[in-house]
């Protein structure tokens, strides 16, 4: 019988497959091997990595989530922000059933991979699969942080601060698809008359989020392979996608050298901005209400 292929090999396999738009069939020739294999290499290669290393993919806590909480104040100015959260969409193959419930405005069909991340463009919490056509608010509902937030889980022994007279505690922010929460902060809606103090709020909130949207750059720019179309089904694309999230937080632990023109200038929008007109709870409203002040005391 002819000898295994190395694990070795078997990675770099993988990482160039991530890392490149290239066929299997181009794949294939360059590692000499069957076109068959290089499909099982990548889903068993992903699914180890899943496997044996999901705990890089984790919500902050204790000290580290302090950290964080500290690095958004210092960075950006916004104070008690915890993380930043936004979905981006992967292109994927038209699945065989409800093929159109995957197809976006842009009229191809794809995915939705939401994200939370923190201040050092690090993957916190991951929800993949989701078909293009389902409402952001709607993925979040449906996840797991939205639970734990709801039932103060979220940020546990994490005292409030005190911000122009109101109790704020930790808080994740996000655009307007999303809706408002004690634990999840969003701008105004902006209009003609919208009054300065919501301008200079919604302007502040949107400097720290672009944490998110520069991760989504990184990732996207470290691999390739998401930034067009993935040549699997549905149940393959998520434990691949997974995968590449375990990885590319590894490489942003390590401070691994990230080139510039990986980057993309400009992510494209996959959604029109939705408004989320639930009713929102006092408190979350109170909270926006101080955090408004404060960054209005701060302007000279």
């Amino acid at each position: 019988m002819r000898k295994s292929i190395p694990a070795e090999r078997r990675l770099a396999l993988t990482l160039y497959y991530l890392a490149s738009t290239a066929e299997y069939r181009t794949i294939a020739h360059l590692f000499g091997v069957s076109t068959s294999f290089v499909c099982i290499c990548i889903k068993d290669f992903c699914e180890a990595i899943n496997q044996r290393l999901s705990r890089v993919i984790k919500f902050p806590q204790g000290e580290e989530l302090v950290q964080v909480i500290n690095n958004y104040d210092k960075k950006w100015g916004m104070r008690m922000c915890a993380g930043a959260i936004d979905g981006t969409h992967i292109p994927i193959l038209a699945p065989e059933e409800s093929h159109l419930a995957y197809v976006n405005r842009k009229g191809y069909h794809s995915i939705i991979m939401q994200a939370v991340v923190d201040s050092n463009y690090i993957f916190r919490d991951v929800v993949i699969g989701w078909p293009m056509s389902v409402h952001d608010a709607r993925v979040l509902s449906n996840s797991s942080i939205y639970q734990k937030g709801n039932d103060d889980q979220l940020f546990p022994e994490i005292p409030a601060k005190q911000i122009q007279g109101e109790n704020v505690s930790p808080f994740i922010i996000g655009d307007p698809a999303y809706p408002l929460l004690p634990w999840l902060m969003k701008p105004y809606q902006v209009s003609s008359n919208s009054p300065p103090a919501e301008r200079v709020f919604n302007y502040s909130l949107s400097r720290a989020r672009m944490t998110v949207e520069n991760t989504f750059g990184r990732w996207k720019g470290r691999f390739a392979r998401f930034l067009k179309r993935v040549d699997m089904c549905v149940t393959s694309v998520v434990p691949v996608t997974k995968a590449s999230c375990i990885l590319h937080n590894l490489c942003e632990m390590q401070n691994n050298n990230f080139l510039p023109e990986w980057e993309e200038a400009n992510l494209p929008q996959d959604e029109p901005i939705c408004r989320h007109n639930d009713i929102v709870a006092t408190d979350a409203e109170d909270t926006r209400a101080a955090l408004t002040e404060f960054f209005m005391g701060q302007q000279p």
